[in-house]
């Protein structure tokens, strides 16, 4: 069984939708609502109290917020192209990659008229971004720099 297009596009979009959220509600949280206690990761992590006295100064305006929101997402958007290419077996992990096999995404269901993906996930993953620009719709921020 194989991956087929629409759901790596699926996939792909979702990825995009998600780094563009968690990059919004992240600034949201630290610039707007000065919440320092919603950091997940590492699970036992957190910021220091000193950490949290420096971030406490960022003031709240639309500027620092859209960089911030950028600086997260690129952030965010390395670490899947970095996993992706795991994925699509054209780098090896870091640890245990004398073990390591290799893995496949593949749909769940097999339809035999559907088109399979023939690309590379993590080509395709910064392509989709126009894509799911558009599906995004007219927010008060953007990630790029184009005007349209």
């Amino acid at each position: 069984m194989e991956l087929s297009n629409k759901n790596a596009l699926a996939l792909l979009l979702d990825l995009n939708q998600d780094i563009d959220e968690y990059a919004e509600a992240t600034v949201k949280n630290i610039v707007e609502d000065k919440n320092f206690d919603s950091l997940t990761y590492p699970p036992n992590g957190g910021l220091t109290e000193l950490e949290k006295q420096e971030l406490s100064k960022l003031e709240n305006n639309e500027h620092l917020k859209n960089a911030l929101r950028k600086v997260i997402a690129d952030n965010s958007a390395g670490l899947i192209f970095s996993m992706l290419n795991i994925i699509d077996g054209t780098t090896d992990p870091k640890h245990m990659f004398a073990e390591w096999t290799g893995i496949k995404l593949v749909d769940q269901e097999e339809n035999e008229d559907e088109e399979k993906f023939q690309d590379m996930l993590h080509d395709s993953f910064f392509e989709t971004y126009w894509e799911w620009k558009k599906i995004r719709g007219d927010k008060n921020w953007k990630l790029d720099t184009y005007e349209e």
